[in-house]
């Protein structure tokens, strides 16, 4: 992984959220799909590559574009036919949205961006324009649904599952 020399030793290390790894562990297996809603530079993405097999797929959702360039290197330097990245964000509805871009200051891998809206406003960067995608609106598009999310989206995850109460009342990843 291409890692920022200060801030990437837990990465390096393999000791990021500790917690999240054994939940994917436990329950990932070879062909299932997975959805990393939120990916930053793909941490969870390639372990869960991994973890899936070159039978199973990865759709890697990740808004901001700096962040998504890095996990598009990650994908070609790991898992590249396994692993998709969506550049958006994952929203209630598609369109176009606000996204404020982290400050490099206070976060230096740009890991605590976020969509900009009623109860979300704060922001500790720039804003800029992105493009949103509802999960209900993206498993219409004829890609494979998940058998499992994973969604960390500073504080915008109700948001997310307003946008896939049909996905997830009918495929339950």
């Amino acid at each position: 992984m291409h890692l920022n020399p200060r801030t990437g030793r837990d990465y390096f290390q393999g000791n990021v959220e500790p917690a999240v790894q054994e939940v994917l562990q436990k329950h990932l297996r070879i062909g299932m799909t997975f959805y990393d809603i939120g990916a930053n530079i793909g941490f969870f993405s390639l372990l869960a590559g991994r973890l899936v097999g070159s039978t199973g797929h990865v759709v890697a959702f990740e808004a901001d574009p700096e962040n998504a360039a890095r996990l598009r290197e990650h994908r070609m330097k790991n898992a590249d036919g396994v692993i998709s990245v969506e550049e958006k964000a994952v929203w209630s509805a598609s369109g176009s949205i606000s996204f404020a871009r982290a400050d490099i200051n206070i976060s230096p891998d740009r890991g605590v961006g976020h969509v900009v809206a009623a109860g979300l406003d704060r922001t500790d960067g720039p804003t800029i324009g992105v493009s949103a995608v509802s999960l209900d609106e993206y498993a219409t598009a004829g890609v494979a649904l998940p058998d499992f999310i994973k969604c960390d989206v500073e504080g915008a995850e109700v948001e997310v599952f307003r946008g896939a109460q049909k996905l997830l009342a009918t495929q339950k990843p």
